[in-house]
């Protein structure tokens, strides 16, 4: 899973970026490629299953968070936009975050709003200009050949460019199997998954208000005040809980980050377990028992025949795996169930 993270300059993303990933990265001198840190995804749930089990080893899952380049926006010296050059880092990435500055900080009064509409229009105004690049070569093939390869995408592009020509993002049109299958290759940047980061200054939480403009764009939300949480990733565990508990923050940034990163793209965890191995693996919600399989590994989906499924509590409640046995709580299912968040899931399969 990669997350990554866009704003205008100024905003805190590479501060927020450091708090994160534990990374040191320089604040404030610009550059024109990103930052990358993978991390581990922390998890209550895999530490209490490792204390059960006590394997050789525990695995994490893992996200990559990607600093992306600021922008100023509008057009450079050279006629070209700058915000295009940056954002195209976004098209490799599974989610966008965009850093909003909600602080003073030197940088004159903050714009929060206005940073949300002008990202908003930056990502509209990238998108189109790959639909109208796609539509252009299509034009090209037709007058040559008299005919494009697919009869399906020439109307499909004309809907895309009619969507944001309304300054309207990709992700709020209605798209058919037909048409999604079409739009897949391009990894349009309006179509990702979207969060919100509202960087405020310490003690002074972003307005109510502000809070509902992000989530009105359908965006997953979270404030926090990315100057202190990099503060706090330095310091020991304990300190840091003590800092957090003082301030009434339930969690760090990094947990809160997580947490909207599944909510915007619909994802959840499921854990293997064993003597030599507790492990998270995510997966999207709704998924079935195959597909969980094929996360683990492609010859598991291929030869699946039953999943071994122990809810998370129940096994907490029960004690052990054998205990939650003889109580009946765990469950053989086949290739309809749908896996549910926090499952204990073991595959059967033969290929």
């Amino acid at each position: 899973m990669q997350i990554g993270i866009i704003g205008m300059k100024f905003t805190g993303k590479t501060t927020l970026f450091n708090a994160i990933t534990g990374a040191d990265q320089p604040t404030g001198q610009g550059g024109v490629e990103p930052h990358r840190a993978v991390g581990k995804i922390p998890d209550q749930r895999l530490e209490r299953l490792t204390e059960m089990f006590k394997p050789k080893r525990t695995v994490h899952a893992a996200v990559e968070w990607v600093d992306i380049p600021g922008f100023a926006g509008g057009t450079g010296p050279d006629g070209g936009r700058e915000a295009v050059r940056f954002l195209e880092h976004g098209r490799k990435v599974d989610a966008l975050a965009q850093v909003v500055r909600c602080f003073d900080g030197g940088y004159g009064a903050p714009d929060p709003q206005g940073e949300l509409e002008s990202m908003a229009l930056e990502l509209i105004l990238t998108d189109l200009q790959v639909v109208e690049n796609r539509l252009e070569k299509l034009a090209k093939d037709k007058a040559r050949m008299g005919k494009v390869a697919n009869p399906l995408e020439p109307p499909c592009f004309e809907r895309l460019k009619q969507q944001l020509e309304n300054d309207r993002p990709l992700r709020e049109l209605e798209l058919n199997p037909d048409e999604q299958k079409i739009v897949s290759g391009f990894a349009f940047l309006t179509l990702k998954p979207l969060m919100v980061v509202l960087n405020h200054a310490e003690g002074e939480p972003p307005a109510p208000e502000l809070v509902a403009a992000a989530e009105a764009v359908g965006a997953e939300v979270v404030a926090l005040c990315a100057s202190m949480e990099e503060e706090l990733a330095q310091l020991a565990p304990e300190e840091a809980r003590e800092f957090l508990a003082d301030l009434g923050i339930a969690e760090p940034a990094l947990v809160r980050m997580i947490h909207a990163a599944y909510g915007a793209l619909n994802l959840q965890s499921f854990f293997t377990v064993g003597p030599d191995e507790c492990r998270a693996w995510t997966v999207r919600k709704g998924a079935t028992a195959p597909e969980a399989a094929g996360v683990i590994h492609s010859d598991l989906q291929r030869g699946f025949i039953r999943a071994e499924v122990t809810a998370y509590d129940d096994l907490i409640t029960s004690g052990s795996l054998a205990a939650a046995k003889a109580a009946n709580l765990v469950r053989l299912e086949g290739k309809a169930y749908q896996v549910h968040d926090g499952d204990i899931i073991e595959i059967r399969f033969s290929v």
